[in-house]
């Protein structure tokens, strides 16, 4: 992978405008502005202003042509704006110039640690595998609380997975934020008890900076589990902000974003817009006009966006694309074609529609997905998804408990302790792992393990995008993060943020236990460059 941001371009030279003078311009508008001979120095010809690295001819007729040029990380400066302004400031002031691909080196890719929850996540939170997420909105604009609650419980009760707000609901005089989120989240959590489902609802946040970190932290308190944001009107960095700070599955609706890619020859393809970057920084869940709505999305379009939500990237989790703008039950059969079963089918308006009785309607919406994926049936509703857990782990055998007692010598009633990791390798010595919380069925959003490293042993040399907290509780050990040793002992508390190299050691005469706690979900282990032993 190249250490610089690659980004094509197609663009349409004007007349008497060769490609060449172009594609320079396009390199030193987006950098330095200033013309190639007024750089003063080698070092910023080089290493600040675009490079311009392919050419290639598309229509001659048309004077079309795909341009690739190449921009140092650092000119981000590692922040959402400055990458924004880096890949279509200046220029999308100009015409025909469109962004159409964009590869990202692993150190940037890094800076920003994607969706909380993702694909897996979200499934582990909701106990439904095997078939798409069913979705609906909280319609019309002009409802007040009750009546939205009322729908809210309505679409519960029929066994819906996800019910958000209308994304122009905001802080209303006619539907309140803190009035409206309290009854909905209430009434959701009462069909719940009834029916055994687990539906989600999404109040949509919106306002100034404030205010929106306000609503996050409200709705966190209702015990909300996911927002909905339109980041193009908040402005991304606030998503960044959201994913990393609030325990919350984060949707995002495209509202706004049109201005960006509706010229075809101008602005920013939706599967980097409203795909790729938004997955980037924190969207588990994308909204985007599915093809035959009443938006201009094409079946190319849809195709791209989704597979730059979920395809592997990295440490990036995958994110669920959410095609709506339209869609009626009529049209799950197309769906399942188009997007299979890692899909939420967002159904609005016609749901609404199809009858009076919305519960009914629901059970209608619900009855359909699953006859269209009744060749896989779902998993026991208590088992949870591994697919993230670092590979080669064995898998503990238990039931969940609500007290586990110790035992002597640092064991626990119910909880056997297992291999450090299944396979043999030569990079660990002397260490076991109890599996204590979170592997059990427990619906928790982290893992609860207890480690302990005989005399002379070592844990793996590794890094990962997700963190740790490390709580030591018997005898003496060094938790090594790169360079710097950090001496443990009882009762000490240590954090090891995402993607620091770190390895634990016991060079004490007595056991070294401790405490780990890690996001239930979470990648699979990095290894980095050698770690002493």
């Amino acid at each position: 992978m190249s250490d610089l941001i690659q980004i094509a371009y197609e663009v349409i030279c004007p007349p008497g405008v060769s490609v060449e003078k172009l594609s320079m311009e396009i390199a030193l508008e987006q950098t330095v502005e200033v013309p190639l001979e007024c750089i003063p120095t080698r070092e910023i010809r080089e290493s600040v202003a675009g490079q311009v690295l392919e050419i290639v001819p598309l229509r001659m007729e048309q004077h079309q042509y795909r341009v690739r040029i190449g921009y140092h990380p650092d000119n981000t400066a590692y922040q959402i704006p400055q990458f924004l302004n880096l890949l279509f400031g200046n220029i999308s002031m100009k015409k025909n110039i469109r962004v159409v691909e964009l590869s990202l080196p692993e150190q940037l890719v890094n800076r920003f640690s994607g969706p909380r929850y993702g694909i897996a996540g979200l499934r582990s939170l909701l106990r439904v595998y095997n078939r798409p997420l069913a979705a609906t909105a909280l319609k019309p604009l002009g409802s007040d609380p009750a009546r939205l609650a009322s729908l809210a419980e309505a679409f519960a009760r029929g066994g819906g997975d996800i019910i958000k707000d209308d994304h122009g609901l905001a802080e209303q005089p006619f539907c309140p934020f803190r009035e409206r989120v309290s009854q909905c989240q209430e009434a959701v959590t009462r069909a719940n008890s009834r029916t055994g489902h687990n539906t989600l609802y999404f109040p949509n946040i919106s306002g100034s900076w404030e205010q929106m970190q306000a609503q996050a932290e409200f709705a966190v308190s209702q015990d909300v589990k996911g927002i909905l944001l339109s980041p193009w009107l908040s402005g991304p960095d606030f998503l960044r902000y959201l994913a990393k700070q609030y325990p919350l599955v984060i949707m995002v609706h495209p509202a706004f974003a049109g201005t960006y890619f509706h010229d075809p020859l101008h602005g920013i393809k939706p599967a980097i817009l409203l795909g790729t970057l938004l997955r980037w920084w924190g969207a588990d869940i994308s909204v985007f006009p599915n093809h035959g709505g009443r938006f201009s999305f094409n079946p190319q379009d849809c195709r791209e966006l989704s597979l730059a939500l979920r395809r592997p990237w990295g440490c990036v989790k995958p994110a669920w694309p959410a095609p709506a703008g339209g869609m009626s039950l009529d049209n799950i059969g197309e769906m399942k074609k188009e997007y299979g079963k890692d899909a939420i089918y967002l159904i609005g308006g016609a749901l609404l529609k199809h009858s009076k009785d919305l519960s009914g309607s629901t059970r209608v919406f619900m009855e359909t997905i699953h006859r269209a994926f009744q060749k896989s049936p779902e998993e026991p509703a208590r088992e949870r998804v591994p697919a993230l857990s670092p590979a080669g782990t064995e898998k503990p055998a238990g039931r969940i408990l609500e007290h586990l007692p110790r035992l002597e010598d640092f064991r626990w009633t119910g909880r056997e302790p297992l291999e450090y990791k299944a396979e043999k390798q030569v990079d660990f010595k002397a260490i076991t792992r109890h599996e204590l919380v979170g592997q059990y069925g427990e619906n928790t959003g982290f893992d609860l393990r207890y480690f302990q490293i005989e005399p002379g042993g070592f844990s793996s040399p590794e890094k990962h995008r997700h963190e740790h907290v490390i709580i030591c509780i018997r005898g003496n050990g060094i938790l090594r993060q790169g360079d710097n040793a950090i001496h443990l002992k009882e009762h000490d508390i240590a954090y090891v943020p995402p993607f620091k190299e770190h390895q634990l050691k016991n060079e004490s005469e007595q056991p070294f236990g401790f405490f780990c706690i890690v996001d239930h979900v979470r990648d699979k282990p990095i290894k980095p460059g050698a770690l002493k032993k």
